[in-house]
């Protein structure tokens, strides 16, 4: 599971900054993933803590991406977040349960300092006291999940995107897992996905560039999907392939489904797609969807 996490925070975390001129929601991030003891089980929690030196509903550090700010800053995995700006953070109570409500509040003032440029942190590393200051990145402004689930499956609804651990899993590379949460990305991109407060702490409207095509909105996010993922730097010519063996894995995507065509179709419709990228390529102009 901590793998999962740290290679979605990864991808989500380039997919996000390389494609922030296209999101019509940003905001200033870290990029990186943070998790706290109260959200793990009672079976579960001493080992976290054990692992990542976690307390309460204090955030600790689950991933800092290579290329995040919050690497920039030197943060890594273990780091525990004790204050903000030198606003300490909630311990909370102690809990039998898990939940996400006291690391929901404690991540709201986090955003809440991002959003408003450097931000210096109070914490502890290995015990000792340290103190860092991020510089936040400009970030497409939707938070990524990774859901515990034997489902293959991905969706957005508007201000987030999640996948499921079993699709997650089922991706053998970077390159496979930024062709999922592209998709799922580009479904925001192009103003599929609606939710009332879109806006949130520390985001922003943004002027989008334009984005062309026809077809289905599953049509159109698999489009500019896989531009975005271009953008991004991953290999994009893997995505027939990689379509052919989750259809062959997966009866669900091998046929067609109500708002989706078959694998077959999908992965003969990316190879036209890989064909655009690369003739706007040669030209030497934008990659724009």
């Amino acid at each position: 599971m901590t793998a999962l996490d740290q290679r979605v925070a990864r991808v989500a975390q380039r997919l996000s900054e390389d494609n922030v001129d296209l999101c019509p929601a940003v905001r200033r991030s870290a990029g990186w993933a943070l998790h706290s003891a109260s959200q793990y089980s009672n079976e579960l929690r001493p080992l976290v803590q054990a692992r990542f030196g976690l307390e309460g509903d204090l955030p600790g550090v689950l991933s800092a991406p290579p290329t995040s700010a919050a690497a920039a800053a030197g943060l890594r995995e273990g780091d525990l977040i004790l204050a903000v700006n030198g606003t300490a953070l909630n311990l909370g109570p102690a809990r039998t349960a898990p939940a996400f409500e006291g690391l929901a509040a404690n991540l709201a003032v986090v955003d809440r300092a991002l959003a408003g440029g450097a931000t210096r942190l109070d914490i502890r590393r290995g015990g000792e006291p340290l103190s860092v200051t991020v510089e936040p990145h400009r970030a497409c402004g939707y938070d990524v999940q990774l859901n515990p689930s034997d489902e293959l499956n991905a969706r957005a609804d508007g201000r987030r995107l999640f996948i499921s651990t079993a699709l997650a899993g089922f991706t053998q590379s970077d390159d496979e897992l930024a062709l999922i949460l592209g998709h799922e990305l580009a479904h925001h991109v192009l103003r599929h996905r609606t939710w009332s407060d879109v806006g949130g702490a520390g985001r922003e409207a943004n002027d989008a560039a334009a984005v062309s095509g026809s077809g289905s909105k599953e049509q159109q996010a698999d489009r500019v999907g896989l531009f975005l993922v271009a953008r991004a730097g991953y290999d994009t010519r893997i995505a027939p392939a990689f379509w052919r063996r989750f259809g062959a894995a997966n009866w669900r995507v091998r046929y067609p489904q109500l708002r989706h065509a078959s694998a077959e179709a999908r992965a003969r419709a990316l190879e036209q797609v890989q064909l655009e990228i690369d003739a706007k390529r040669a030209q030497g102009g934008p990659l724009l969807p």
